[in-house]
Formats: C-alpha cells, structure tokens, sequence
C-alpha cells in the first residue's frame, strides 16, 4: 500500500481502463468495491451487488464496441490519500475510435479504498450529462 497517491491512482485507472478493452470482467469486477455509487451530473446509480456490477460492465463494453471505442484513456490530474487506505483522485478521460474522440472528454472523480490487499473504486463520478455509467455515451431522445 506504499506509494503517491497519483501513482496509485493512474495505475488504478490504466488497470480498470486495460480491464475494460479486454472485456475482462473478473479484473474488473474485483476492483469495484460494493456497494458502489455511479453518479453524473443527471443520475445516480447504487451497485449492491456483484451481478449488478457484471450487468453495468457487460453494457459499458459492449457500447464502447458498438462505437468503435479502441482507446479508454484516462489522465489523473489529482490525488490524495485521505487517511491511509483512502483516495480521493480526479482524472480527465478519452474515448477514442482511431485518432477521434467518440464523445468530448469529460472530467471525473472517484474514491478508492485499500481492501485485502489491492486498491478498489466505491465512488465514481463523471461529471458529463449523461444518463448513467455504463451509458457514457449520450442517449438521443425518441
């Protein structure tokens, strides 16, 4: 658990970000910690449960895939310990397709705890307005 908070933290989002490109939900799922919130500036979601996690990523990947999403980048710009197995990090991210932006970069928030060994997410927030997590990408009304 040794470190600097924004190594920690960019080495948790490249982990998660290389989790989700692969579609592996077993790294993924590991990492988030229950129960989770998922807030944008328009909704709030609470995962209680493992299936609910697996659901939400399911859906994430396969709307990344459906956009042609091959790059998941994500920037710490800031971080912090608040007490020894907490962060409180904020980070810019990218979704690309080739050298394009799939929607515009938006700037997040997320809290990160120390359990059994290994960093996990109980809070993330995007601050974009969009429906929910896995739904980064925005909805067209019908």
């Amino acid at each position: 658990m040794t470190g600097k908070a924004l190594d920690i933290y960019q080495t948790f989002l490249d982990e998660m970000g290389a989790a989700v490109l692969a579609a592996d939900t077993d790294a993924f799922a590991a990492r988030i910690f229950l129960p989770h919130v998922i807030e944008t500036e328009t909704f709030r979601v609470l995962l209680e449960s493992r299936e609910n996690v697996v659901r939400q990523f399911h859906g994430f990947c396969e709307a990344l895939r459906g956009h042609g999403v091959d790059a998941y980048i994500r920037i710490a710009r800031r971080a912090r310990f608040d007490g020894p197995d907490h962060i409180e990090g904020e980070h810019e991210t990218f979704l690309m397709s080739g050298s394009s932006l799939v929607v515009p970069q938006f700037s997040n928030t997320a809290s990160l705890e120390w359990r059994g060994n290994v960093w996990g997410c109980t809070v993330s927030r995007h601050h974009a307005r969009y429906i929910a997590w896995p739904d980064l990408l925005p909805r067209v009304n019908t």
